[in-house]
């Protein structure tokens, strides 16, 4: 097995922004999802593998520099910072079992096949793409990519809400108003013992990354 194999009991994490992730001042779960595509090729949305973001606290530091590199792009293209600004708000998490399953479902038959892919982003080496190919055909593709968002908000639980330090400032800040996911609150069943050694295993990955010499970007702020 290769040691960037995403296994079906991993937890992906899919990180919610805000304005990004709402209608208005409502949380919507299709632009939290945001699926990209087709244009002839996969649906693909960006997720954060727990591999790299082991714990708790590691998911939210992964939200926060998120929300951080588009203010600091916003700034850079000249936006009002005060209108344009984003907020990290929280993460929701699947399993990868619960992806590859939709290649499996029967009322999606046009799905030729799920999974997720690891593939750094943004120097983030916990990002991963969560890849959907559609069979050929003649078929209503935008009713296809409603129906698999609804499957995947349906597999989600959480959300672990946030407020990154330097929105301290926020008076009303939107993590209150981000919806509980249909497969209920995030809860981390794993052992102490498990603990450790995805931690361990998290810092043994790093280690052999950098000694690899590939560019890890904001690693350096694990």
């Amino acid at each position: 097995m290769k040691p960037n194999h995403i296994w079906d009991r991993d937890n992906l994490f899919r990180h919610s922004v805000y304005p990004v992730s709402f209608k208005g001042k409502r949380f919507n779960f299709g632009k939290l999802i945001g699926l990209r595509g087709p244009d002839a090729g996969p649906l693909v949305t960006s997720l954060a593998w727990q591999k790299f973001v082991p714990s708790t606290d590691y998911v939210h530091r992964y939200g926060c520099r998120l929300a951080a590199r588009r203010n600091a792009n916003n700034t850079a293209k000249g936006k009002d910072i005060k209108a344009s600004r984003q907020l990290y708000c929280g993460a929701y998490a699947l399993t990868g079992a619960a992806v590859r399953a939709l290649a499996c479902t029967e009322q999606l038959n046009e799905i030729s096949n799920a999974d997720v892919i690891h593939e750094i982003e943004d120097g983030e080496i916990a990002h991963v793409n969560l890849r959907i190919s559609l069979k050929p055909g003649e078929y209503d593709v935008e009713g296809t990519k409603t129906a698999i968002v609804d499957r995947l908000w349906h597999a989600f639980v959480g959300p672990l809400r946030h407020r990154c330090d330097c929105d301290n400032d926020i008076e009303q800040h939107p993590s209150a108003m981000l919806d509980t996911a249909p497969g209920g609150e995030y809860s981390d069943r794993r052992s102490r013992l498990s603990r450790l050694f995805f931690l361990i295993r998290f810092r043994v990955s790093v280690w052999w990354w950098r000694r690899s010499g590939r560019d890890s970007g904001p690693m350096a702020g694990f």
